[in-house]
C-alpha cells in the first residue's frame, strides 16, 4: 500500500515537472527587435536594424549615420546597455544587435568588440 502511493506522488510530482518545464520554454525570452531587418537590412520597414537616410524613415525617430550603421541604420540612441532593447547592446551612442560570432549578424556585419555587430 505504502509503496502504491509513493509512486502515485512520483508520477505526479514529475508531470508537474514537465509541465513547469513546458509552460517556462513557451514563455522564452522576447524576440529581438527589428523582426525581419535584424537579418536583412532592406525590409523597407523603418524598423530597427533598416537602412534609412534620415530620422523620419525611423520607427524609433533616430538614423544612426555612424559608419559602425553602415551610414545609416534606424536604432535607438544610448549611453548604457539598459537603454536598449532586449537582444541589443549599446556601443558608440547607439544600440546595435548583440552578437557573440559573424554568423549572429546580417550579412556583411561583423560581431565587433565581441559583443555587437557592425558594419
Amino acid at each position: 500500500m505504502m509503496m502504491r502511493t509513493l509512486r502515485r506522488s512520483i508520477v505526479s510530482l514529475v508531470g508537474l515537472a514537465l509541465g513547469i518545464a513546458v509552460a517556462l520554454a513557451a514563455c522564452g525570452p522576447p524576440p529581438a527587435p527589428g523582426g525581419a531587418c535584424r537579418y536583412n537590412p532592406h525590409c523597407g520597414s523603418g524598423a530597427i536594424g533598416a537602412y534609412c537616410g534620415d530620422n523620419d524613415a525611423c520607427q524609433t525617430g533616430y538614423c544612426c549615420g555612424k559608419d559602425e550603421c553602415d551610414g545609416g541604420m534606424c536604432t535607438v540612441a544610448c549611453k548604457s546597455d539598459p537603454q536598449c532593447p532586449a537582444g541589443m547592446l549599446c556601443q558608440h551612442d547607439a544600440c546595435f544587435y548583440a552578437c557573440v560570432v559573424d554568423a549572429d549578424c546580417a550579412a556583411g556585419q561583423k560581431c565587433k568588440h565581441d559583443r555587437v555587430c557592425e558594419w
